[in-house]
């Protein structure tokens, strides 16, 4: 487990550190929140979205857009930090390939509904790209068989990098911290491999069901999670003989005085209705306690 956290935290510092290397080789001097605000212009003035029905368009204005406003004679330094070697915005290229950016712009407004936080942005290295949880806002159909191919290609790794390495193992952990995977999977797919109804297949060790009262007592909403109705525990309850110490007492229950659970059924009628309670039918009191 620690060795896969220490390479985790790895990969993490040397997609940093490559992600500083190439901003160092940005020299272009540009606000899209001056452009948006102060300038008034659109998205659509710079970047022709509108005409592109493929990922791999080049979208980046050229030196001719920019003249459509700026003077050809300006001073070059007021874009380029070093105009004599002046160095190209790093173009994307290891984004999906077949996002039609044609069918998604419905209105002047549209950019900002996957590209959020671009007008207001100083920082030219801000690339302010949507994640898959976007998309999925309105892509929802993931029962289709080529959902995935419809924006991405075949050759393409989509694994997430935290799937890979020991993945299988370990992804509870990171299933309980970020609680994202239904960006991609659906419950149903994770009750393929974690069955609701059996305590000892791969989802819990091996003995589990000799020890899961504590971990029921612990964090019952953990084990709702799955186990959604309570009659899951009460049905197993049952047909297994389980019952509470108390249950087990001299004169726990008798017709006459109502015994020892009377008394434990004043003082706490929650706790017994935990397990003796159907919604579908009568309380299991009436059973004896005729009204």
């Amino acid at each position: 487990m620690k060795r896969t956290i220490f390479i985790s935290i790895g990969l993490a510092s040397l997609i940093l550190l490559a992600f500083w290397l190439t901003a160092q080789d940005v020299e272009l001097i540009f606000s899209h929140k001056y452009h948006a605000e102060e300038v008034g212009a659109a998205c659509t003035d710079c970047h022709q979205a509108a005409e592109s029905n493929l990922a791999t368009d080049n979208l980046l204005p050229d030196m001719e857009s920019c003249y459509n406003c700026h003077d050809e004679d300006e001073a070059c330094s007021k874009c380029h930090k070093d105009p004599d070697n002046a160095v190209e915005y790093p173009r994307i290229v290891d984004y999906i390939a077949k996002f039609p950016h044609d069918k998604h712009i419905t209105d002047p407004d549209a950019c900002e509904k996957c590209h959020s936080g671009v007008s207001t942005s100083d920082n030219i290295m801000d690339q302010h790209l949507p994640k898959m949880a976007l998309c999925v806002d309105c892509h929802s159909d993931m029962d289709r068989d080529d959902y995935c191919l419809v924006c991405h290609a075949k050759s393409e790794d989509l694994l997430p990098a935290d799937h890979k390495l020991n993945w299988r193992v370990e992804h509870g952990v990171t299933a309980g911290v970020k609680n994202d995977c239904q960006t991609c999977h659906k419950t149903e797919y994770c009750l393929e491999c974690h069955q609701k109804d059996n305590l000892d297949s791969r989802v819990h060790p091996i003995g589990y069901v000799n020890r899961h009262g504590v971990d029921s007592k612990g964090n019952k909403e953990n084990c709702l999670t799955c186990h959604e109705e309570q009659s899951f525990c009460v049905d197993c309850h049952q047909s297994r003989m389980v019952m509470p110490r108390n249950h087990g007492l001299a004169n726990w229950s008798n017709r006459t005085t109502g015994g020892r659970h009377a008394r434990a059924a004043r003082l706490d009628l929650d706790s017994c209705l935990s397990c003796h309670s159907d919604a579908k039918s009568d309380p299991v009191c009436v059973l004896c306690h005729q009204i």
